[in-house]
């Protein structure tokens, strides 16, 4: 079975330029995901704020730095950094080497159409009318929020939830706009049954090792390397049937108290059976990240 969305490898490229490249992997409502590739010394976002949304980014490879109004934080492989709305920010890749890594905003705020009209642009007029019409905005005059609430985490930081042989579980990031955790399967360990999520998205970056990921219609393996976006409605699970360790960031947005639920403190989770009718035809959207 492969996923109907996008086959693994494909995305909607909006420029392959040797010192950047940008594909779109997510252009959705409530969700809006670019996978960039940068050469350090590139062009680089002036600083702004976002109004109305959240901005998060995962590093994959290289180095991003974020300037903010009073600090600059650096971001290495496998961080998260989270961008609350009207942050004022930029980031550039730093080091001597080429950054990999996705850019997502949550909700999109017409994210696609923004990427999309900055490529196309012709002159200066026309960027002008793509950047208008985005919840992007030059630094305001009076005072943004808080830039101490930025936050940065990646493995060796975050909340313990799980800590066995067979299942390690850190809460990385928990706000309203997103979740996500550092996962590890061993073996043969088994994910949660069949479900559906009706109110938000759940999404899986691979690292190490592969994980199934199932929905009504069949399965099919995600290895080290693959971003998996399961809208809601769409009947899913997964787990690691390989022989290999397993692991990988689990993100879901909007978060829908995810946290509280890995807690046990939400018994009213946005997690639910499949439906009679089997929910949603299969929409998820897979795509390999790597090479």
């Amino acid at each position: 079975m492969e996923p109907d969305a996008l086959v693994p490898g494909e995305g909607e490229l909006i420029t392959g330029d040797s010192e950047l490249g940008v594909t779109l992997l997510a252009d959705l409502e409530q969700i809006g995901i670019a996978e960039i590739r940068a050469e350090p010394r590139g062009e680089n976002p002036p600083l702004h704020a976002h109004a109305r949304h959240a901005e998060c980014f995962f590093v994959l490879e290289g180095e991003l730095t974020f300037r903010l109004e009073d600090r600059e934080l650096s971001a290495g492989p496998e961080t998260w950094v989270l961008v609350p709305s009207e942050v004022i920010h930029a980031f550039e890749v730093t080091g001597d080497t080429r950054a990999h890594f996705l850019d997502i905003h949550v909700p999109s705020s017409g994210f696609g159409d923004f990427v999309r009209g900055l490529r196309a642009a012709r002159n200066e007029d026309e960027l002008r009318a793509v950047r208008a019409t985005f919840d992007q905005h030059q630094p305001p005059e009076y005072a943004s929020a808080d830039p101490g609430s930025v936050l940065r985490t990646g493995p060796g930081n975050g909340e313990t939830i799980t800590d066995r042989p067979e299942r390690r579980v850190t809460l990385l990031l928990d706000t309203d706009e997103i979740a996500t955790t550092e996962t590890v399967y061993g073996p043969g360990e088994r994910g949660p049954e069949l479900h559906v999520h009706h109110e938000h998205f759940d999404g899986f970056v691979v690292v190490e090792g592969e994980i199934t990921i199932a929905t009504r219609d069949g399965s099919f393996r995600a290895p080290a390397g693959t971003f998996v976006l399961v809208p809601p409605d769409v009947v899913h699970s997964f787990w690691n049937d390989g022989p290999e360790v397993a692991r990988f960031f689990n993100l879901h947005a909007p978060s829908c108290g995810f946290g509280d639920y890995l807690r046990g403190r939400k018994p009213d989770f946005d997690q639910h059976d499949p439906p009679a009718d089997g929910g949603d035809p299969v929409s998820v959207i897979a795509v390999c990240l790597s090479g």
